[in-house]
Formats: structure tokens, C-alpha cells, sequence
């Protein structure tokens, strides 16, 4: 075997599973027992390696193959039982993987929390029958403070993983005890006739150093863990978000060239999550501020042992991170530079272990980071290249690996993302291939595992895409096909999960996309719009940080601005204009992105629009020029991006601008583009 436990746990416990860890890899069995005969042959002078799963998995779905091989290459499988490892359907998928391979007796519990007895902090699948129809009671070390206490709780579970007997190595441990103590007495005697009172004096002082050092870590530990939890789960960010200043303060004190490798590990995961913490309050130079000290650190573990792969892994999520703010505080150079970091240590990564299929992804998601960094650069053909060299990745390791169904998704996701490339090309008919291709993956995934509902809310997403790109070729038909197809899965979702706030976005959007494409007949339109308003508002209002949702309905709000204009309801049209704006100026003074500057100039395209119906041509030139500006800043060399051209004929045929329009109006056509509204006409150009 490859290893001697396999520990599992709720992420909750974690600080528990890295005591423990820490506990048996570095406990010595007792030199008499060393050599004679245990449960899996001779006993060994150490345990031997340990495998620990250092998180949760992050989404739903089946266990990763690394946890598979793990667990089959463990002799014996240790639960950190506890309420939560009760409640966590990923320690319970563990415990059926490793009894599936092992027997019952190879599980051992190591008991946190709750109450045995009443069997709270065991999972279900500890206590249910095994192959041959027994209920196998848990074998359990009791580490609470009314149960064996930790320590001893701790030497239960090692005599467990040896296979002797408990009170055999309570009695060695007592004999190593004892002659440990004979020999520190010795050599305080020897040491008081060959020292002096200074030397004494400095050894006293470095240990109380020590305990001082290993108090504080302990202390941060548990800011870091346990309080930062339960701050958390009642609700009071304002002293998690103190807790972390003082974490970060204390860890800018510390020199890591005089630091432990186990303390460089846990200040790096604790900067880590303290990075993330402050990136979800849109805090972003404090996130940048951890992230960079988390990279401190794990580049200081790595540089110790440039061959540990973990440290390389550890090292390259902080690049990650780093390059994650910078792009999003659109400080583009520096995101390259981190972003491409990060990539080259996954190759790196993935150089130094083929087996591991997880490091082999890193490489992937390297080359997907850059790709998405230059889309958003309007580099859309340095983007397409290093796309195509993702999906070339997955396409073999989908051959290789047929039944790992979220490789699959994977793949399906770097399909859509070629098709929302080629879209802002303006190559339609390319980008809805693209599109029908990620489609037919996820069919086929959601045929393999009809019960399961990871890729639910992606299908629904891809049915919309299809419309869209429909809908501008002119395939309305077929583009609302599509969109009742997503409406109605959406509906289906919300009411398996009135909660799942991910499915109400999609359930909102979808809504949108209804009243989109009927918007040629507004009295159809307008309730359609105002259903999708409703809803874009309740999720906005929960999740008010969430900018796409945002985007989505200021275009929602913009929508219903139209539909009122349309049918000269001049109150409702100034109502939701002054709606849009209330949405829509916030997040594009934040820099929000692309997605707002098309809906704020079609807005101001809207408000001209309003004013020269009222007969103020003024302020209708005033908007005009306005729209014209914001859908003209930044153009490169071949012209502003396709998805603003629409908007942008729009705007100069207002201003009478018909001459400069006609190139874009030529990019139009070129694209075969044929928009819900008409464009006006002009001589020489079939309006589409």
C-alpha cells in the first residue's frame, strides 16, 4: 500500500485533521516494538506516509480520480467524526469508496464532537450493513475532553494503524518515558558540572521562546479556524474582517526564512482565504495585499524543496490569485505577467508527476486564464489560439477517460467559450457551430446521468447562447425554440430549488430572453419584461456584488424602457429610464466591463431618442454624442467590437452621421447580420 491511512474530514474539522497529522507523521513507535509482528507484517520505526484530502471538494459531483487512487492505495481509512463529517456527503462518499475496497475493520474513527453514543457524528455510511449484511459498530478514539482526551485518543488510533494493542503501547510509551527522563537527568547532571548558569540560562530562554512561538501559533490557529468559522456562521463579518487584519499584522512581523514549514503552510492557506474573504467585498488592494504575502510563503516552502510538487501547486494558486485582482482591477499588464506565471508553474507541475491528473489540468486552466485575459483585450485571435490549445487537451484526456463526466463539462465550457469568441468577431454562423457542438456535450452528459444536476444550469446557458447568435442571424423560429426550451428547464429547476440562488439567475435571464425576442411586438414584450425584471430584482438585491447580474437587468430595465417608448407611454418610458440608470451608472463607474457600455449607450441612444420626440433637439444631440463616444472609445484598428456596432449605426444615422456609418453598416452585412429591429435604410444597403 502507499499509504498507511487515508484521513477524511469535514472542512469544518480542519484544524483538527492537520493536528492529527502533524501527530502521526512524526510519531516514533518505541524502539522494542520496532521489527515484531503487527497487522500488516513487521512493524515499522515510523507510520509512514498519510493522506490527507486538504479540502472539500469545490462542486458538486463524484469524487476526483486522485481521491479514487488515494483511497484504494490506503491500508486503513481514519474518519474525523464529528456533527459536520456526519452532514458531509463528501466524508461519507469517502468512507463507501474505501469500504468498496477494504474491509470494515480498516476504518477507524477518530472522534471530535458529538455524541457517540447517539451516533451524531458518525456517517451514515459507517453505520449501515456491510457486504456479508453486518452493522459493524465504529472502532473510535474519543478525543473530547469528557471522552480519552486528544493525546490519548491520538495513541488509540496509532495502536490501531500498527495493529498491536492498545495497553502494550501505553506500556511501552511509559517505558520510553521513563528512560527519556532518565537520560534528560543525566545530562542535566552532567550539564550542571560542564555549563554554566548562563548557558542554562539561554537554554531556558530559547524554550520559552518556543512556547511562546508554538502559544501563538496556537492562538492564530484558532482565529483562523474555529472563531473564524463561527464569526461566519452568525453573521458578524465586521470581527471576521478584524480577525484577519490581525492575522495579517502579526504575519508581516515574522521574517519566513525563520519560520517552520508546517507555520509557512498554514500562514499561506490563512493569507489565502483572507485574500479571498476581502476579494468577495470588492476590497481589492487588501485582497492583493494577502495574496501577495500568501506567494511570500509558499515560494519560501518551495525554494526549501524545489521537488515537493505540492509546494510548486501551493505556489501557483497565489500566482493565480495575484493575477485574478489585477484583472480585475483592469490592470491588464500585471495580470499577464502572474497569469503567465502561473501557467508556466503548471507545466512545470505537470512535468514532475504524469500520473497526477489533477496537476495535468492545472496546465489547462493556465492556458484558459491568458485566453480570457486577451478576449477581454479585444485580442481575439491570440484568445482563439490558446483556446483551441485548451480544447485540444481536453479532447484527449476526454478519449482517455470516457466516464469521467465533469472532464467532459470541462469541455463542453472551452467549446462555448470558442463560440462567444467567434461572436464578438461577428462570425455568426462559426460561433453558433461552436455553440451546437457544447450543447450536444452536455445532451449527451445529461443522458449518461439524467438524475444528476450538475450540468442543468450550463444547458440552460447554452440553449440562450444558441438564441442569441440565432436571433442575429435572422433564425427566430429556431432561436425561439431554444428559448423556451431553456425557460422551461429553468422553471423545472426553480421549483425542485426555490433557494438555489444560481438557478434563480438562470430562471431570471431566461425570462429575458423571452421578452428579447418578442420585442417586435411590445404589448407581448412589456409583461414578459416586467416577469424578468421582478425576478432579476430579487437576485440582485440578495447578491447586490454580483455584476453580471447587474448587466442583466440594466439590460432588462433598458428593455422595458423601449417597450414603453414604443408604445408612447411617456411616463413609464422616463420610469424605467431613470430605473436603468439607478443599475447600470454603479457598476460602470466601477469598471464593470463591456456588457454595460453597450447597454449605457443604447440607454443614452434612448434618452436622444425621448428628448426629439419632445422637440428638445438639444439635449437629443447632447445624448446622441454621447452614445457615439462611448461606443467609439478604444477602437483598434479594425474598428469597434462587433457587439457595438448595431447600436453605433443607430446612434449616427440620429446624428445624421449616414457616410460614417457605412463601414460598420458593411460589417453588418458581411456577418449576414439581421437584427430584431430593422436598421434604418440606407441607398445601396438592404436594411436586414
Amino acid at each position: 500500500m502507499r499509504y498507511r491511512a487515508f484521513l477524511s474530514y469535514s472542512h469544518v474539522d480542519a484544524h483538527w485533521a492537520r493536528w492529527l497529522l502533524r501527530r502521526l507523521e512524526s510519531y516514533r513507535v518505541p524502539a522494542r516494538l520496532v521489527g515484531s509482528p503487527g497487522r500488516d507484517g513487521p512493524i515499522p520505526a515510523r507510520l509512514g506516509p498519510m493522506f490527507r484530502d486538504r479540502d472539500e471538494l469545490p462542486t458538486a459531483g463524484d469524487l476526483s480520480t486522485t481521491i479514487r487512487e488515494a483511497l484504494a492505495e490506503s491500508a486503513t481509512l481514519v474518519v474525523i467524526c464529528s456533527p459536520a463529517a456526519a452532514q458531509s456527503r463528501w466524508v461519507d462518499a469517502e468512507v463507501q469508496a474505501f469500504r468498496a475496497r477494504h474491509s470494515g475493520d480498516r476504518v477507524l474513527c477518530f472522534v471530535v464532537d458529538g455524541n457517540p453514543a447517539q451516533s451524531d457524528c458518525f456517517p451514515p455510511s459507517l453505520l449501515a450493513p456491510d457486504a456479508e449484511g453486518h452493522v459493524r459498530e465504529p472502532l473510535a478514539a474519543d478525543a473530547r475532553k469528557d471522552g480519552d482526551g486528544k493525546d490519548r485518543a491520538a495513541l488509540k488510533l496509532i495502536a490501531g494503524l500498527l495493529g498491536v494493542g492498545f495497553d502494550t503501547l501505553v506500556q511501552r510509551e511509559a517505558q520510553r518515558r521513563n528512560k527519556r527522563m532518565a537520560i534528560v537527568a543525566a545530562a542535566s547532571v552532567a550539564g550542571m558540572a560542564l555549563t554554566s548558569t548562563l548557558a542554562i540560562s539561554a537554554y531556558v530562554a530559547r524554550n520559552d521562546a518556543q512556547r511562546r512561538q508554538a502559544q501563538a501559533e496556537d492562538l492564530m490557529g484558532f482565529m483562523m479556524g474555529d472563531l473564524r468559522q463561527k464569526l461566519t456562521t452568525v453573521g458578524r463579518l465586521d470581527l471576521m474582517r478584524s480577525v484577519d487584519d490581525k492575522a495579517t499584522k502579526y504575519f508581516a512581523t515574522l521574517d519566513p526564512r525563520d519560520l517552520s514549514d508546517h507555520t509557512l503552510e498554514e500562514q499561506a492557506r490563512s493569507l489565502t482565504g483572507i485574500g479571498q474573504v476581502r476579494l468577495e467585498e470588492g476590497n481589492h488592494p487588501a485582497a492583493a495585499a494577502a495574496f501577495h504575502e500568501a506567494y511570500v510563503r509558499s515560494s519560501a516552502l518551495y525554494d526549501r524543496k524545489p521537488s515537493e510538487g505540492q509546494r510548486l501547486f501551493d505556489r501557483a494558486q497565489a500566482e493565480y490569485w495575484i493575477g485574478y485582482v489585477a484583472w480585475q482591477q483592469d490592470r491588464f499588464d500585471d495580470a499577464e505577467k502572474w497569469l503567465t506565471q502561473y501557467r508556466d508553474s503548471a507545466l512545470k507541475l505537470a512535468a514532475m508527476d504524469r500520473k497526477n491528473f489533477d496537476w495535468q489540468k492545472e496546465v489547462a486552466y493556465g492556458h484558459h486564464n491568458l485566453a480570457v485575459l486577451d478576449e477581454a483585450r479585444g485580442q481575439h485571435a491570440k484568445a482563439e489560439q490558446a483556446m483551441l490549445q485548451e480544447l485540444d487537451l481536453f479532447r484527449g484526456w476526454v478519449r482517455a477517460r470516457p466516464n469521467d463526466l465533469p472532464l467532459r463539462s470541462e469541455k463542453a465550457t472551452v467549446v462555448s467559450w470558442l463560440g462567444s469568441n467567434a461572436l464578438q468577431q461577428g462570425r455568426l454562423q462559426e460561433s453558433e457551430g461552436w455553440f451546437a457542438d457544447s450543447l450536444a456535450d452536455l445532451d449527451a452528459l445529461r443522458k449518461r446521468a439524467p438524475k444528476d444536476s450538475r450540468w442543468r444550469e450550463d444547458w440552460v446557458d447554452q440553449q440562450l447562447l444558441l438564441a442569441d447568435v440565432r436571433s442575429q442571424r435572422g433564425r427566430m423560429a429556431e432561436a425561439h425554440a431554444a428559448v423556451e426550451a431553456a425557460n422551461h428547464e429553468a422553471d423545472a429547476m426553480v421549483r425542485q430549488d426555490p433557494d438555489n440562488k444560481k438557478w434563480a439567475s438562470v430562471h431570471a435571464v431566461a425570462r429575458f430572453w423571452r421578452a428579447q425576442l418578442d420585442a417586435e411586438s411590445p404589448a407581448v414584450a412589456a409583461p414578459e419584461a416586467l416577469e424578468a425584471e421582478r425576478l432579476l430584482t430579487a437576485v440582485h438585491t440578495a447578491e447586490p456584488k454580483d455584476m453580471r447580474m447587474r448587466q442583466w437587468l440594466g439590460r432588462t430595465r433598458m428593455l422595458q424602457a423601449r417597450l414603453a417608448f414604443e408604445q408612447h407611454d411617456d411616463a413609464a418610458t422616463h420610469e424605467r429610464i431613470a430605473a436603468a440608470h439607478a443599475v447600470i451608472d454603479p457598476g460602470w463607474k466601477s469598471g464593470e466591463g463591456e456588457n454595460l457600455r453597450v447597454t449605457l449607450a443604447e440607454l443614452q441612444t434612448l434618452e436622444g431618442e425621448v428628448a426629439k420626440r419632445a422637440g428638445d433637439d438639444t439635449t437629443a444631440t447632447t445624448r446622441w454624442r454621447d452614445a457615439q463616444a462611448l461606443l467609439m472609445a478604444g477602437k483598434d484598428t479594425e474598428g469597434p467590437p462587433f457587439a457595438r456596432l448595431d447600436p453605433l449605426v443607430r446612434t449616427l444615422h440620429n446624428l445624421e452621421q449616414d457616410d460614417a456609418a457605412m463601414p460598420y453598416r458593411q460589417r453588418l452585412v458581411a456577418a449576414a447580420y439581421v437584427p430584431i429591429d430593422p436598421l434604418p435604410p440606407l441607398p445601396g444597403i438592404a436594411a436586414r
